[in-house]
């Protein structure tokens, strides 16, 4: 049985995609929200264009200020997952040699990145890691693998055959 309550690399780090997809929606949620805002300049007379429902012109700040503090424990949590998994794959030293990257090599530690920390397609992995899709699948099973096969704790902490050789 994998760390974290997982029954293995594959999903685990399906669960790592997912955390990175919401984490990604919630940001660009905000965004929309904040754009939609708009800036208006102070001023000091009194307004009336407002709507009745919303007389101090603050409603779409409020909401987005309330949807924040709603999503902002999940998407911690989000983040704190893609970050341990970001951790097994490059490993938790300073110099970010260790985990999956000293085992295999930076095409499969970068290739799991892509696909489980940054969330991308397996066309977009192929193309920022410059291999083909059936390549950059392949990297990523073999990576997965030496997860189930090394052990999470031993690749979080660079431990025995996961330090940087």
């Amino acid at each position: 049985m994998l760390a974290l309550g997982y029954a293995d690399a594959r999903e685990l780090f399906c669960a790592v995609r997912d955390a990175a997809r919401e984490a990604e929606r919630v940001r660009r949620s905000i965004e929309r929200m904040e754009a939609a805002e708009g800036v208006r300049a102070q001023g000091y007379e009194p307004a009336t264009s407002h709507s009745r429902a919303d007389p101090n012109g603050m409603a779409r700040t409020d909401a987005r200020i309330d949807y924040e503090a709603l999503t902002a424990r999940r998407v911690e949590e989000d983040y704190r997952l893609v970050d341990t998994a970001c951790r097994a794959i490059y490993g938790a030293t300073e110099d970010g040699r260790g985990g999956v990257c000293a085992l295999m090599g930076a095409a499969v530690a970068d290739c799991m990145w892509w696909r489980f920390c940054a969330a991308a397609s397996w066309a977009e992995v192929a193309d920022a890691c410059g291999y083909s899709k059936s390549q950059a699948r392949r990297l990523v099973a073999q990576g997965l693998d030496a997860v189930d096969f090394f052990g999470w704790p031993n690749l979080m902490g660079g431990e025995g055959a996961a330090q940087d050789v």
